[in-house]
Formats: C-alpha cells, sequence, structure tokens
C-alpha cells in the first residue's frame, strides 16, 4: 500500500513538471530530482532546465555524471533523438553554470557534441586537460583528408582546437609533433625566358567558407529550450575583422575561436567553422610558441621562385642553392624551439619541418620542343611516409642530395593553371606530377 502510495505521488509529481513548464506563471515549485532520476528523456531535460532557471548548483554533480554515462558510440541525433536533445539540454545547463566536467565525461561526449566538448575541456586543470587534448590533436592526424564526411570534419577541427590549446597550455608538449608536420611549400616556376613566372598560391588561398544554410528546428511541445553550440574562426590574415559573435574560447598564433549558444528555432547559418591543421595554420601555432608573429618567422608556408632553365647544370645549381637557403631557415627555428627549451636536443634531429618543392613547367610550346626538365632520383623514406602522388618513371635519373625532408614534384605544363592546390600530406593531390625527393 505503501509502495503504491509513493507511485501515484511520483507520477504526479511528474505530471506536474510537465504542466508546470508549460504555465511558467505557477508559484509552485517543482521537485528536480525525480526528474532527472526518470527514464524519460524528456523528463531529464526538464529537470536540467530546472536547475539552469533556478541557478540551483545542487544537482550539477548528477548532471555531471550523466555526461560521463554518455555512450561514445552514440554519434547522431537520428540514433535516439530524445537522448539527443536531453544531453543538449544537460550540457548547455553545465556550460552556462560553469561547471566542469572531467576528462571521462569530455571524452564520452566529443564526438557527438564536439563543440560542446572543446568548451568544457577547456576549462579542466591542465594537468586533467593535457592527455585529452593530445589524444584529440593526434586523432585528427588518423583522418583522410581526401574524402572527408561529417564525423571526420569534426575530428578535423577537434585536432585543430586542441594544438591551439596546447600551444597555450603546454607548448614543450606539442612542439615536436607540430615541427614534424609542417612543411613549407616551394612553388618554382620555370618560365620562357625573359618572361615573368606564373604567382601560383598553394597554401591558404582558398576562398572563404560559404555559409551554410541551415533549416531552424522548431521548438519541440513539452521541451525545455534547447541550445547548441558552434565554434567558429577568426583568422589573423581577414582584411576586414568580423565583430566577435561568441564568447572566446581560444587565441593562438593570431586566430581566434569563440563559441556561440544557438537556440532552436533559429536559423544558425554556421558560418566561418575552424579550419583544420594544415601548413598555415601550423606555422601560425610555431611562432605563438616562439613568442613571434608570423611575419617575424624565417620562413613562410609558401614561397614562390621564378627559375628560367638554361641548362640542366644551371637549373639544379640554383635550385640546389635555393633549397638550402630554406634549409638553412628551418634549421633555425627548430634550434629557435631548442633554445627556448620547448624540445629536447634528441628531439631537434628528427621534429623539424619539410620542404616541398613543386617545380611547374610554364614554357610555352615551342618548335622544335623545349629541352626536358632534369629529374632526381625519388629518395624512399619521404616518399613511402608521404604518399603525394604515384611516381611515373623519369626520363633521366640521378640523384642530388640523400636527405629525407625535400620532396619536389615537377608538373606538366597542361596543369599550370593558378587554382592549383596542392593538398596535405594525407590529401589526394589534384595535379599529375612526377615525385621527388631529394
Amino acid at each position: 500500500m505503501v509502495r503504491s502510495k509513493l507511485g501515484i505521488a511520483l507520477i504526479a509529481t511528474l505530471l506536474f513538471a510537465s504542466c508546470a513548464f508549460n504555465q511558467p506563471t505557477s508559484r509552485r515549485t517543482v521537485p528536480i530530482e525525480p526528474l532527472l532520476r526518470n527514464s524519460d528523456p524528456r523528463l531529464v531535460a526538464l529537470g536540467a532546465w530546472e536547475v539552469l532557471r533556478r541557478q540551483d548548483d545542487t544537482f550539477i554533480p548528477l548532471l555531471q555524471s550523466m555526461v560521463e554515462q554518455w555512450d561514445p558510440a552514440q554519434r547522431h541525433r537520428y540514433d535516439d533523438a530524445d537522448r539527443f536533445d536531453a544531453m543538449n539540454v544537460v550540457l548547455d545547463v553545465l556550460i552556462q553554470r560553469n561547471a566542469v566536467v572531467s576528462p571521462a565525461g569530455a571524452s564520452a561526449i566529443a564526438y557527438a557534441f564536439p563543440d560542446q566538448a572543446l568548451i568544457l575541456a577547456a576549462r579542466l586543470p591542465p594537468d586533467d586537460a593535457e592527455p585529452l587534448l593530445r589524444s584529440w590533436y593526434v586523432d585528427g592526424g588518423n583522418v583522410s583528408r581526401a574524402h572527408v564526411d561529417a564525423e571526420g570534419a569534426n575530428r578535423l577541427m577537434m585536432s585543430r582546437v586542441a594544438a591551439m590549446m596546447l600551444a597555450k597550455l603546454r607548448p614543450q608538449n606539442i612542439a615536436a609533433a607540430l615541427l614534424a608536420d609542417s612543411v613549407e611549400h616551394l612553388a618554382v616556376s620555370v618560365p620562357n625566358l625573359g618572361l615573368s613566372g606564373v604567382e601560383r598560391c598553394l597554401v591558404g588561398c582558398e576562398a572563404a567558407p560559404a555559409c551554410v544554410e541551415t533549416a531552424p528546428d522548431d521548438p519541440q511541445p513539452g521541451w525545455p529550450p534547447i541550445f547548441q553550440y558552434h565554434l567558429e574562426e577568426y583568422r589573423s590574415y581577414e582584411t576586414t575583422p568580423r565583430p566577435l559573435l561568441g564568447d572566446r574560447l581560444i587565441s593562438a598564433g593570431g586566430d581566434i575561436i569563440a563559441s556561440r549558444r544557438i537556440a532552436a528555432g533559429v536559423d544558425a547559418n554556421y558560418c566561418h567553422s575552424p579550419a583544420p591543421l594544415d601548413s598555415e595554420t601550423r606555422h601560425h601555432l610555431l611562432a605563438e610558441m616562439l613568442g613571434i608573429t608570423n611575419k617575424q618567422m624565417p620562413w613562410t608556408a609558401q614561397m614562390n621562385l621564378t627559375l628560367p632553365w638554361l641548362s640542366d647544370g644551371q637549373f639544379v645549381t640554383e635550385l640546389g642553392n635555393q633549397v638550402d637557403v630554406e634549409e638553412t631557415r628551418l634549421r633555425s627555428t627548430v634550434q629557435q624551439f631548442l633554445a627556448r627549451g620547448l624540445i629536447s636536443k634528441s628531439q631537434a634531429d628528427g621534429a623539424r619541418p619539410k620542404l616541398l618543392v613543386t617545380v611547374f613547367d610554364d614554357r610555352q610550346t615551342a618548335q622544335p620542343a623545349n629541352h626536358a626538365l632534369p629529374r632526381f632520383a625519388i629518395h624512399a623514406p619521404f616518399a613511402d611516409s608521404v604518399p603525394f602522388v604515384k611516381p611515373r618513371a623519369p626520363a633521366n635519373m640521378h640523384g642530388l642530395r640523400n636527405q629525407p625532408f625535400h620532396h619536389t614534384h615537377y608538373c606538366d605544363r597542361s596543369f599550370r593553371s593558378p587554382e592549383i592546390h596542392l593538398q596535405e600530406a594525407d590529401h589526394a593531390v589534384l595535379v599529375e606530377c612526377i615525385s621527388i625527393t631529394w
């Protein structure tokens, strides 16, 4: 009999909670704990919203445990829309109440709620945050950029933001990895004698991303307000700075990541999502860790060089000289990191940026035909680890150096378009070239 009365009382409480939400003028207090412990996601969401509405942090530990218990295998709303929406409310409450979740909780929700996971991870103590951020940074490197789906795009975004946080939080624990993953692009244009070479943009030349048109979700009847979070980037190179529309999450290398809180029923237009790590964004972070600006770095993410062909000997010598200049600049950066204690002596021997040389034959068709540009032997270590293209057999094979830090493409003139973009190391290359490392 007692059990029956308790059951009736609980049902009455839950029914009242649902009605009370739709009648905000009610003065009666709705018990929060029965809502949060209910199996109905809608009632859990109502209970979480009451925590925020009343600014009552008594049940924050219960909300934190819900985050830790989230099934990482549930990564999409269509898997279970109600539970997904309820967790959205729980995370919104934790963020708005400036609560901190455990690393296990942030890890559990990372794939389903990447933006919220990063916001919450930023609040962790450095010792707790570092392993989590490093795991997200490494995970982004496992995404093939040839065919990126929505989940892959989220992982790349998390890797970039995690790298920015580590660069500010514990630069010595990511410096070697960033150096080793960095690439300087040297674009060599071979024009006819007396003509100017073609200036190409291979890095950071994409047009600003178009806003993704979204159809706003109408608020669900009987549910509390549901807010989502979206991270946006404000790039250092923007000529017309945009007003910061959200709360600043991290600023590093001149780039700013901010979070935006978006209510259901609002046309969100997801614009300016953080770019993934590439040659340019890594260059920004290297400058950040050295305490200098991008312009003060001794090398740039890309350099253009015009180099007419007069003879094989002249061409190889002049190109080799320019490579030596760039190599010296790259080595000086490594020495700066070593001097600041950001890398160890053993790391300095291998953690250095790579030089990617791309030679474009921009000579006009001539009769008799132009002399073929000299080719160089492929050096296996870098060519195998970074599969830019499947190399074709060169007409003239001879080695110049035996270093694994150079990688050269020879592109025939049918691909002279300045819109060509060589993708990052694990991208599919868009041009047909001879692939050479020396």
